[in-house]
């Protein structure tokens, strides 16, 4: 060995003894950087949430006559609002009102991100049993900045139904449960929803949003939110409005390929993934329909109603991470939710005009916390949104579960008669989307609408 290898061979061995004597990073937690925000922000302690057992004293509220009276933000600040010319100044107004207090706004970097995209190679085994009736594709748009640093991906596994074009797509905000198993949910054997859509002419998506921003605060910084900036501001936006971001690149990408009919890309997804979707659907109009099932608190759901899940309980260490760091302000004294600018039904009405399905399970049947009445109203307060375009409205109290009246407004409502499961509602969905065009306010679809003149 000559001098100059023993040499190299010194530096190395040295430089390996301290790696290996450095401390390792200690791995930060949810409650952690919960912490650190409510510091960083001066938001200090923040009250307590519901809690699902009904024995501890700060037990959910699941008895209606309990729930107390609340009055709703107004939809419409002035009657000069309640037409068409008017709904886009309104509609300016109560998205910034949303994003400061809900779901954040999203970083300017974000204009400057590059997202490449490319195929990779399939895990065939998983996905064998319908390549006799799918073509089968695996996308990933990577995220990189302009001055180099690289980030997560955009991830999504598609099912083309074979030897057909210009067909319609669902993009399922897909869960990755740990070790890959899917809890069992109970209830009636839920149907494959991939061959569900398949058999129906639909083009299914598999987007995995965890693959974008991982769901807890702790690798928060990890995800396109730090890629960003880190650490957020105040304003700046959490995973609900991150995982939007990738589901718009993500239908960006779908719609140039010629066997997906660009303008008839709709959404679903269910609890979080629920919330995950209205968010989607209110801030990108140019998906077709959303299926927002079961999404409750910081869905859509009214906040200032007392039943489920609290305001509070999204602004906790296990929440905090879907939204702007700024609902932490609304969980604090002197502070509370009937303090908040807007609510559920001005969330659900930035979606207005265009199409948007909302569905729950039964409250005695497993969907209390997420309260299903409390969608309700906040679905009936944001259609006179959709009225100024011709739509019908509701004219009647909450409907029997598994009514189908709702199915006629573009602004759609659906209660199966199961718990806290999505899979009831599919078919009801279906029938949504495939009934209203992305035009059904044009004068030329008045009479398939059932418009009122």
């Amino acid at each position: 060995m000559d001098r100059g290898t023993r040499a190299f061979v010194k530096l190395w061995l040295a430089a390996m003894m301290a790696l290996l004597a450095a401390p390792l990073a200690a791995q930060v937690t949810s409650e952690e950087v919960h912490r650190a925000e409510r510091e960083r922000f001066g938001f200090g302690e923040l009250r307590q949430g519901a809690s699902g057992n009904p024995e501890d004293a700060n037990a959910a509220n699941t008895v209606e006559a309990n729930v107390g009276e609340y009055t709703l933000p107004p939809l419409f600040e002035w009657p000069t609002q309640e037409n068409r010319l008017g709904w886009v100044t309104r509609r300016h107004e109560l998205r910034e009102m949303v994003e400061d207090v809900w779901v954040g706004r999203i970083p300017a970097t974000m204009r400057l991100m590059l997202v490449e995209w490319e195929k990779v190679p399939l895990v065939t085994a998983s996905v064998a049993q319908y390549s006799d009736i799918a073509t089968i594709d695996h996308w990933q748009g990577r995220i990189s900045t302009r001055d180099g640093r690289s980030g997560p991906v955009v991830d999504a596994t598609i099912f083309f139904p074979k030897n057909r074009t210009n067909l319609p797509a669902i993009i399922n905000y897909t869960y990755m449960w740990p070790g890959g198993v899917t809890p069992d949910f109970g209830g009636s054997e839920p149907p494959d929803p991939i061959r569900q859509a398949l058999e129906r002419g639909w083009v299914y998506v598999q987007y995995r949003p965890q693959r974008l921003q991982a769901d807890n605060a702790a690798e928060m910084q990890d995800g396109v939110i730090g890629l960003a900036r880190w650490p957020r501001l105040q304003h700046d936006w959490g995973a609900l409005r991150a995982w939007a971001w990738g589901a718009s690149e993500l239908r960006e990408q779908l719609a140039k390929d010629q066997r997906i009919a660009a303008d008839r890309i709709s959404l679903t997804g269910h609890s979080r993934f629920g919330k995950g979707v209205l968010v989607a659907a209110a801030f990108d109009d140019k998906f077709h329909d959303a299926h927002v099932s079961s999404s409750g608190a910081g869905g859509a759901k009214l906040m200032r109603r007392d039943f489920g899940e609290r305001w509070e309980n999204m602004a906790g260490s296990g929440a905090f991470h879907w939204f702007t760091p700024n609902i932490m302000n609304y969980a604090r004294d002197p502070l509370t939710v009937h303090d908040l600018p807007v609510d559920a039904h001005s969330l659900i009405a930035l979606r207005a005009p265009y199409p948007l399905f909302i569905t729950s399970g039964l409250a005695e049947a497993g969907d209390s916390w997420v309260d299903p009445r409390g969608m309700w109203e906040a679905y009936a307060a944001a259609q006179p949104a959709w009225a100024i375009y011709g739509a019908n409205t509701p004219r009647f109290g909450m409907p029997v579960p598994q009514s189908r009246e709702q199915l006629a407004f573009p602004l759609g409502w659906y209660q199966h008669g199961e718990g806290h499961v999505p899979w009831p509602a599919y078919e009801a969905f279906y029938e949504h989307a495939e009934r209203f065009p992305r035009d059904w306010y044009a004068p030329n679809r008045a009479r398939r609408t059932g418009r009122v003149e």
